[in-house]
């Protein structure tokens, strides 16, 4: 087992503000945005999606997200963050939200996404926020985050057996809610 910081393992990214993106550039159908208020915990909220047109995406490439990313919203809920999969790699990273891009072939972002789901490690999030109305997180704060990284193959099992866990409780939720109906 060895202990990294965020920023060892990983690039971490800014979403595009300012004069990079602006809101008017939203459209109806697109290219889906992930914002502060689409990012759940490890898991992305699909009602409310933002869209963008295939202009805006091209010219804030760098903002393309891809399988395996994790993305934060920088205000609010900071602790909150959500695991890029294959059906949503190509899609847009929010003005509000770091993006976690890994660099490290040992890393598995599925135990990662785990592991930054601990009370310990959500907890610490919270705690080193900055801002006095609402709670903000910059790149400094989650770069300084550590992870506990044990063996890549550790990683594989820890990962699949809380990723069949959380399958069966959305089985269990289904079946619960076709039997309220």
């Amino acid at each position: 087992m060895r202990t990294v910081k965020l920023r060892e393992i990983s690039e971490l990214k800014t979403g595009p503000f300012g004069t990079q993106f602006s809101a008017n550039e939203y459209i109806l159908e697109g290219t889906p945005v992930i914002n502060v208020k689409n990012i759940g915990y490890g898991d992305i909220i699909t009602t409310g999606l933002d869209y963008v047109g295939i202009d805006t995406l091209e010219r804030l490439a760098d903002h393309k997200l891809r399988e395996g990313d994790i993305v934060f919203g920088r205000k609010g809920s900071v602790d909150r963050h959500c695991l890029i999969t294959k059906g949503q790699d190509g899609w847009m990273q929010g003005s509000d939200c770091i993006r976690v891009r890994f660099t490290d072939s040992f890393v598995l972002p599925d135990f990662v996404s785990y592991y930054l789901l601990t009370d310990a490690v959500k907890a610490k999030i919270n705690n080193s926020a900055v801002g006095s109305t609402m709670a903000s997180l910059n790149t400094d704060i989650l770069g300084d985050i550590e992870i506990n990284l044990p063996s890549h193959e550790e990683q594989s099992k820890i990962a699949a057996t809380l990723s069949a866990i959380d399958r069966k409780i959305r089985n269990n939720n289904c079946i619960n809610d076709y039997l309220v109906a």
